[in-house]
């Protein structure tokens, strides 16, 4: 067992911005962050963590392996509570094999569904934007807030800065009580690139320091998807023969991260896309149906089910 703790509460928490989930997790004095960081250490104080690969992950900078690392804990703690838990037991295994007392009984592979590559593109594009921002331009009485109207080349981050700069000096101390439809906006406009700023209060009596950035949300990502199709094919894939099971159930645990994902694209994806029949002798008439696409479907090619390996799927969606 690893008695080491992950994460100690800060000793000067910060409300904020933050960079990312590794920063939010170290410094932020939040209850929800000060319950994650305990609860996280409890987990970890319960795990055998080989080489600490898993300290290590928690402890970096990168958010997708954070959250990935975070997911295994608490699928462990969940595990745990009803069996002996082994994980990643040899080169043969899922994430985790269950034992009761010697008896091996099942075993589970843990799936963090983020969101998908097509956003890779502009969440770069996003990413780059804000730290030449905030890279260039101090907080002072406000932060900003981007929101990219049209984009067809990367902007000049330097006349941006300096743009951003004047805007926020032209603008008074903000009031005590200012609500969110009242908070200032001002537009940055070329032949190639628009982008609107909302400004928000920054609260605090001390100087910014060095480090602290003056966008505090990055512009939202906005495409359209089919996360559906998505996860259909990523469950797909672990379901195959890529593991030794023994004999024993086997289970896909997805932690879906990905917030533009709701619950009819996992019954979608499950168990075949909804749709609807009309008879064509009798058009009026028409009845609920599923296409036989989804992950345990029924088609010709597999009449008695698809991916029949797998014997259940759990889904951790947020709240």
């Amino acid at each position: 067992m690893s008695s080491r703790h992950v994460f100690f509460d800060p000793e000067e928490p910060s409300d904020g911005p933050f960079s990312g989930w590794g920063q939010w997790f170290r410094t932020s004095g939040d209850l929800e962050a000060i319950e994650a960081r305990h609860r996280i250490n409890r987990w970890c104080s319960e795990f055998n963590d080989r080489d600490s690969m898993v300290l290590s992950r928690l402890r970096g900078e990168d958010d997708r392996e954070i959250l990935q690392a975070v997911d295994e804990r608490y699928a462990h703690n969940l595990l745990s509570r009803t069996c002996d838990v082994k994980y990643e037991e040899d080169g043969r295994s899922p994430d985790f094999r269950l034992y009761r007392t010697s008896e091996y009984v099942a075993d589970v592979e843990l799936l963090t569904l983020f969101m998908e590559k097509e956003f890779s593109s502009e969440a770069s594009r996003n990413n780059a934007l804000v730290g030449g921002i905030n890279s260039r331009v101090r907080p002072d009485k406000w932060y900003a807030l981007p929101q990219v109207n049209d984009w067809n080349r990367q902007p000049s981050l330097k006349n941006l800065a300096k743009w951003l700069r004047e805007e926020i000096a032209n603008l008074a101390d903000p009031p005590l009580e200012l609500a969110h439809r009242d908070y200032p906006r001002a537009v940055y406009s070329t032949p190639k690139v628009e982008i609107e700023f909302t400004f928000a209060p920054r609260r605090r009596g001390t100087p910014p320091t060095e480090r602290e950035p003056i966008v505090a949300g990055g512009p939202m990502v906005t495409k359209f998807v089919a996360s559906d199709r998505r996860l259909r094919s990523t469950v797909s894939q672990k379901a195959g023969s890529k593991y030794e099971h023994r004999d024993k159930p086997f289970s896909v645990m997805i932690s879906v991260r990905d917030t533009l994902r709701d619950t009819e694209d996992v019954i979608n994806a499950l168990y075949g896309d909804a749709a609807i029949t009309i008879d064509l002798a009798n058009p009026d008439v028409a009845t609920p149906a599923r296409k036989r696409n989804g992950v345990f479907s029924i088609s010709a090619a597999h009449p008695e089910g698809r991916n029949r390996r797998l014997s259940c799927i759990f889904i951790l969606t947020r709240g």
